[in-house]
């Protein structure tokens, strides 16, 4: 008989949405004067530290399905926060990067998640929160085996 394991926090799945539900309210707050939101901040976020690139390598990137990426981007490209150019090699596909619109905001974004992980980590040795990055680490690797 296989031994289940059962993590010391219990409900991990519970405890992990939990979180990521607070963490996602918290930002959907801090976004609202920029009326983007916290996939999209992402989004920019990516292309402003990799450069352009095409839909596939964003879903990659973000986990997104395509259709719901697609959605985000023609949001984003209203706002004029992104723009779309022809793929040099690939006639099928194209290219996708900031505005000079998004850079304006950008290092602004960027922050907010400096000041919000300040918080988060409040009371947590350097020890701990590496232990707990690999475990999470571990736990994505993982699910990329069962997908």
């Amino acid at each position: 008989m296989e031994k289940t394991i059962q993590p010391a926090c219990g409900n991990f799945g519970l405890l992990i949405a939990n979180i990521k539900n607070k963490m996602r309210k918290r930002m959907n707050d801090k976004l609202k004067p920029y009326d983007i939101t916290p996939e999209q901040r992402a989004i920019l976020l990516i292309l402003e530290d990799k450069g352009s690139m095409t839909q596939m390598q964003l879903c990659e990137l973000t986990s997104m399905e395509p259709s719901n990426l697609s959605m985000t981007l023609k949001r984003l490209e209203n706002k004029k926060y992104i723009e779309k150019t022809d793929h040099p090699e690939d006639p099928r596909a194209y290219l996708v990067r900031v505005t000079e619109k998004a850079e304006d905001i950008i290092v602004e974004l960027a922050a907010l998640s400096i000041t919000a992980r300040e918080n988060l980590f409040e009371g947590i040795d350097e020890r701990d929160l590496h232990i707990m990055c690999e475990a999470l680490k571990k736990i994505d690797k993982n699910f990329k085996g069962l997908l």
